[in-house]
């Protein structure tokens, strides 16, 4: 059965002309979202630490595979792995690159899965787009290791890449747990190095499931379950209340918030992340931009439809724009 399904999502439909490929997705996807909900059902102490080891490997090469295939790479891009640095670091370096500015990209995959692999594809899309050069880094990934360890990762990847490029306009981006990383960091006030724009895409930005309206989206979401995503946020944040700031930017205190753009789809459990969030950027004179789709599913950007290339290039402009203040 999970095969058959892997077929259909990155071999079959992506074949098919593109208006017939989001309907497709919209009867895979569900049966996707069960088989995951049925491998992550169960309170958290009745679920070993090697039932949850084999599923996230599981995750790991499934988004891998899909990540690779779903999207077209862009050749124009040169990829490089930098040397000597404190986590994975890769360099993504447009034909004509800007000199002025540069992106760092903060993976997805609820701190279980994501890599080079799963989203270079997207990335490099990016890059030509916006003839930025992007960075990409690989931080620990769970069960093996639960917070802070992505967040460390992420500071030393940051640190790092900010002394390659020091004195240099620097956006961030990031889809769903990477959406809450790259906002977690920008709210540490330990941490001091902030980007002039911040990209969030499907932002998972409250790990504490404490929003009562997800058990309203729960069905309408086709991609994400709810039970599974509470276990592995309560999971993730290990000793640590899920309601810490940097954990879960919805509780944070967000004064200097640097200029901001969030995608989000109205039929998806994080949708109501995205809206408190926004919530406090109005609250404190942030300019910001919220992109609403319906009819969609959770990080609709990794999938070879018409509303991904749309998105994509709604982010292009934000991050190109000196000023972006346009509607979607």
């Amino acid at each position: 059965m999970v095969r058959i399904l892997e077929v259909f999502t990155i071999e079959y439909i992506p074949r098919l002309p593109i208006a017939l490929r989001k309907p497709f997705y919209k009867l895979i996807l569900p049966l996707r979202k069960v088989k995951d909900k049925v491998a992550l059902n169960g309170p958290k102490h009745e679920v070993t630490f090697e039932e949850r080891l084999e599923f996230a490997k599981l995750s790991r090469q499934g988004l891998n595979n899909s990540g690779s295939h779903l999207l077209k790479l862009d050749e124009t891009v040169k990829i490089e792995k930098l040397e000597n640095t404190p986590v994975d670091i890769y360099k993504f370096t447009p034909d004509d690159s800007i000199g002025d500015t540069y992106g760092i990209y903060f993976h997805g995959g609820g701190y279980y899965a994501g890599s080079i692999i799963s989203h270079k594809h997207f990335i490099s899309q990016l890059s030509a787009g916006t003839n930025i050069p992007f960075y990409f880094f690989e931080y620990r990934l769970s069960p093996e290791h639960v917070f802070p360890a992505a967040h460390d990762d992420a500071k030393a990847a940051v640190e790092y890449i900010n002394n390659l490029e020091n004195g240099k306009s620097s956006i961030w981006a990031g889809e769903s747990a990477g959406g809450g990383l790259s906002t977690g960091l920008v709210v540490d006030n330990s941490f001091n190095l902030k980007p002039d724009k911040l990209v969030l895409l499907s932002p998972w930005l409250d790990l504490s499931d404490s929003n009562r309206d997800r058990s309203y989206l729960k069905n309408k979401d086709i991609l994400l379950a709810l039970d599974g995503m509470h276990f592995v946020g309560e999971y993730y944040a290990g000793e640590f209340e899920a309601t810490d700031p940097v954990l879960s930017p919805v509780f944070a205190d967000i004064n200097n918030f640097p200029e901001t753009l969030i995608q989000v789809c109205s039929n998806e459990l994080l949708y109501n992340d995205a809206i408190e969030f926004t919530k406090k950027l109005r609250e404190k004179g942030t300019k910001y931009e919220l992109q609403v789709w319906d009819g969609l599913w959770h990080a609709w950007h990794f999938f070879p439809i018409n509303e991904s290339y749309e998105a994509t290039q709604k982010v292009i402009s934000f991050i190109t724009a000196d000023s972006y203040s346009s509607p979607k």
